[in-house]
């Protein structure tokens, strides 16, 4: 009776009844699920048995991927696969170009017809308005 009481003058009690459960800003969980390697382990233990005509079965996925990869319907991405994994991955490049000041510096006639022609007006090309650069 003695915590219902302190339950009414002060709100819930931190932890709750008995004071030992979840506190504000303190995860239940701190660590998270735990991982499982049980797919990994039981692939990794397959791979290594040897089978009957006395090859792993990581050397026939071996000559399997190259036999693809030398006459399969799959040649190139058999190949692009294996040059991946000797080579490692090309490097990817993005060049994104910043417009936006090109953006500003523009009028709404020449935005326009950047939009309807896909280029910017060049020489003659924008009907002469008197028109003023947007300045937002």
């Amino acid at each position: 009776m003695e915590n219902n009481g302190k339950q009414r003058r002060n709100g819930k009690l931190l932890g709750g009844i008995t004071g030992k459960g979840f506190l504000p800003g303190r995860s239940g969980n701190p660590n998270g699920r735990p991982r499982t390697q049980g797919l990994l382990n039981s692939l990794k233990i397959r791979i290594t048995e040897i089978r009957p005509d006395g090859r792993s079965v990581e050397e026939v996925l071996v000559d399997t991927l190259l036999q693809e990869a030398f006459t399969g319907k799959n040649r190139m991405t058999a190949l692009a696969y294996v040059f991946d994994r000797l080579e490692g991955r090309p490097r990817q490049e993005l060049d994104v170009k910043n417009i936006t000041e090109q953006l500003r510096t523009r009028s709404d006639e020449e935005l326009k017809f950047y939009l309807a022609n896909g280029h910017w007006p060049e020489g003659r090309e924008l009907p002469a308005s008197g028109g003023t650069p947007n300045a937002e």
